[in-house]
């Protein structure tokens, strides 16, 4: 019996110790809890702001045409030493193409001549001017040898131009050469194919200066009204999610399409990083003027939905936060404006809400 009770004792000892360490490894838990959780949640404070409604148009990214580029091959014949690629960076001046040309060969062929022409007329002329100092020359003899060396100069100097123009290098083909700094957007030609005059209509490379790029986005007819040139926009893509890029409408297209029955607008955005590429789907946000009354506002990511309710994480003290369901009539811009639930100045999680949202009840 004795040894019975002995062993009860034991077992008693031992589940109070085990309680006993539980407890204060609970305790430990939490205290580590609340350290994790106050270097992964930002608060916020409610305040009063001014509704600011705000129309969501879909768009896509473009070039800016004042920094684009369409290069030419300005003469039949075959292409070769192409360097670049659609995406490639390229630098003002930097060689691209060449393209093995007749055309070339001919143009060449009459500067040749011309230089030849130039000698013949130099020397007629200083023999002209010979002949007049001895008397053998009249004065119209010496001013028609002057002006055959003008002539001559003058279709020189034409013809360089027209070389220069075209891209003529020193051999019988073109040399295609960035005009501007900037990315390969487009090209049509390859290394050994042709180009003839049938199928020459279109540019052989496009390049851009993405440093500016245009957002064209679609309004629905019933919204025409609405927007306005220079009303404030912000652009965001679901590329960069955490990226906002701040700009105005730039144009406002007065025509409609007569398909989807929408107009286009145009926003002039800064690219300095070259985040926005040609093509990329973006959300333009166009604010529209303030309506109403103020409400009390909080960041929109403040606000946790659950179950057809609107909660926000109140702060009550340092170590206690409660769930609090509020009404929300409005969100713009980030905010979410509520009409009950929530005063000015009372502070609330607006980073990580979610951490603290399962562990507490209903004030």
């Amino acid at each position: 019996m004795m040894e019975k009770n002995y062993i009860c004792v034991l077992a008693g000892i031992f589940i109070c110790l085990s309680c006993s360490t539980r407890d204060k490894q609970s305790a430990r838990e939490q205290h580590l809890d609340v350290l994790e959780k106050s270097h992964v949640v930002a608060l916020s404070t409610a305040k009063m702001r001014a509704v600011d409604d705000e129309l969501v148009l879909n768009g896509t990214v473009a070039c800016d045409e004042s920094l684009l580029r369409k290069i030419f091959v300005p003469c039949t014949g075959r292409v070769n030493g192409l360097r670049v690629e659609v995406g490639d960076r390229v630098s003002a001046g930097q060689q691209l193409a060449v393209v093995h040309s007749e055309e070339a060969a001919d143009y060449r062929k009459g500067l040749n001549e011309a230089d030849a022409e130039i000698r013949l007329a130099q020397r007629d002329y200083r023999m002209q001017c010979d002949m007049h100092q001895s008397g053998m020359a009249s004065d119209k003899d010496v001013a028609a040898a002057r002006e055959r060396v003008l002539v001559a100069n003058a279709e020189r100097q034409r013809l360089h131009e027209v070389a220069s123009i075209n891209g003529y290098g020193l051999r019988s083909d073109a040399v295609l050469t960035s005009p501007i700094s900037g990315y390969v957007i487009d090209k049509h030609i390859y290394n050994d194919s042709y180009v003839s005059e049938q199928t020459n209509d279109d540019p052989a490379i496009e390049i851009a200066d993405l440093r500016r790029v245009w957002v064209i986005a679609d309004v629905y007819e019933s919204d025409i009204a609405k927007v306005h040139p220079h009303a404030a926009v912000r652009v965001t893509t679901m590329a960069y999610p955490d990226e906002v890029f701040f700009g105005r409408v730039d144009k406002v297209y007065s025509v409609l399409d007569s398909e989807s029955k929408t107009m286009k607008v145009r926003v002039c955005l800064d690219n300095p990083k070259g985040l926005l590429k040609p093509g990329m789907f973006a959300s333009v946000h166009v604010r529209l003027s303030g309506s109403g009354q103020p409400l009390c506002a909080v960041p929109s990511s403040a606000v946790i939905f659950e179950n057809g309710h609107d909660y926000v994480m109140v702060k009550q003290n340092p170590h206690e936060y409660r769930r609090r369901e509020v009404k929300v009539v409005h969100t713009a811009g980030g905010y979410s404006y509520l009409s009950a639930g929530l005063l000015p100045d009372e502070k609330v999680v607006s980073k990580n809400a979610l951490l603290y949202f399962n562990s507490t009840e209903n004030e």
